[in-house]
């Protein structure tokens, strides 16, 4: 069962292309990682600080090798001073 991961972002403002240039070199390490599906980016309509991430990964095990992979933890430590508050985020299965 694919496990869909979504993370939202709080920026500051006028960091926004910062913070989306790191989230596009996050993505780039992303493409060769085992069991990655897909990703996608959105901006919040109301609020434009808002940044959400949306992966899909063909199982837990895949995402959680991921989520400690230490470029991925590298490139998270550039990204929380960027924000207001830390990154929210949610895991949830298909169904």
């Amino acid at each position: 069962m694919a496990l869909k991961i979504l993370i939202e972002r709080h920026v500051k403002e006028g960091k926004e292309g910062y913070l989306i240039e790191l989230l596009n070199n996050l993505r780039t390490e992303l493409l060769s990682q085992p069991g990655y599906v897909s990703g996608e980016l959105f901006q919040g309509r109301q609020d434009k600080s808002t940044i959400f991430a949306l992966s899909t990964w063909q199982s837990e095990l895949d995402w959680k090798s991921w989520k400690g992979d230490p470029k991925r933890l590298e490139l998270e430590e550039r990204i929380e001073p960027l924000l207001t508050k830390p990154s929210k985020l949610t895991e949830a299965t298909s169904f």
